[in-house]
């Protein structure tokens, strides 16, 4: 089964973590992070907001920086109301649970990654998001806060936490995406390709993108390339 975790950086209001677990626990997600929380996100006004998903934010785990809260994550899709130049994609929330489950079981934790209230993500963290979200709306004035963001992400999300759960009910075993990117990082770094230049970010995304059987293929296509010129097996 695939776990979707909820992250939120630096949220500011009681009343936000406490709709983001609510909207949470309403479409079957359970794993909430915070990455240096400006607020108590246990204490009463939170709780009351959470209503029914108390658990949610008691259970929530807190990190002191971005890194640390998405270091061990397969798929890091971050969230944004705003166009930046960090991405060249942003994908409507609508297309997410499809492009998540085409991956199938090449992944295993999956980060949807929220921003602060008044500034979002930074650029920094943006570039660090192996792909870039965005909600469409008719107009970006007013724009939706951060519990209504977290809600209509959520909901979703939901095809995959409710709809999807017995079909990938399995343990995961092995993911393999990260792999594919490690060894992708590898070849790009072979043929001089700067990691800081336009064209390397833009595979590395593209490369985010690919479904269960374009894995397995690129996966192969780099254990051949990787014998030949570096004597790795694996």
């Amino acid at each position: 089964m695939i776990k979707i975790i909820f992250i939120v950086v630096e949220v500011y209001r009681e009343e936000n973590v406490g709709a983001i677990a609510r909207a949470m626990k309403t479409m079957g997600i359970e794993n909430l992070r915070l990455v240096n929380p400006k607020c108590n996100h246990t204490c009463s006004k939170a709780l009351t907001t959470a209503h029914g998903s108390r658990d949610i934010l008691k259970k929530a785990s807190v990190f002191d920086n971005f890194e640390e809260s998405i270091r061990e994550l397969d798929l890091i899709v971050g969230t944004t109301a705003k166009k930046r130049s960090v991405h060249e994609d942003y994908h409507w929330v609508e297309d997410l649970p499809s492009i998540i489950l085409n991956k199938e079981d090449s992944i295993k934790k999956v980060g949807i990654i929220f921003g602060r209230e008044e500034s979002g993500l930074t650029n920094r963290e943006l570039s660090m998001c192996h792909l870039v979200s965005t909600i469409p709306m008719h107009s970006k004035y007013p724009s939706l806060n951060l519990g209504q963001a977290a809600m209509v992400y959520a909901t979703y999300i939901s095809k995959i936490t409710l709809n999807c759960k017995k079909k990938y009910d399995k343990e995961i075993q092995q993911v393999e995406l990260p792999v594919v990117r490690e060894k992708a990082g590898q070849i790009l770094n072979d043929v001089g390709i700067n990691p800081e230049g336009i064209i390397y970010p833009r595979i590395m995304e593209r490369l985010m993108l690919l479904k269960k059987d374009d894995i397995n293929l690129f996966h192969s296509f780099c254990k051949y390339y990787l014998k030949k010129y570096h004597g790795r097996v694996k």
